[in-house]
């Protein structure tokens, strides 16, 4: 991913690229390395999801 991207760490935005300077090559892998990333995120997100659902259910097992 890092060779297509450049990351803003204080904003946490990445940078936008020209694709005009890519050939058809680099386009298909560059959208390989996005389909990776998104499954990364999304693994991401359902890690953060179980561990809100399990806090959930701890703090609410206490009120009762």
């Amino acid at each position: 991913m890092d060779d297509y991207l450049e990351f803003e760490k204080e904003s946490k935005t990445i940078k936008s690229i020209n694709l005009d300077s890519f050939s058809i090559s680099e386009l298909r892998e560059y959208l390989i390395q996005l389909d990776n990333e998104i499954l990364r995120v999304k693994g991401e997100i359902d890690k953060k999801s179980k561990t809100k659902s399990q806090a959930e259910d701890y703090f609410n097992r206490k009120k009762s």
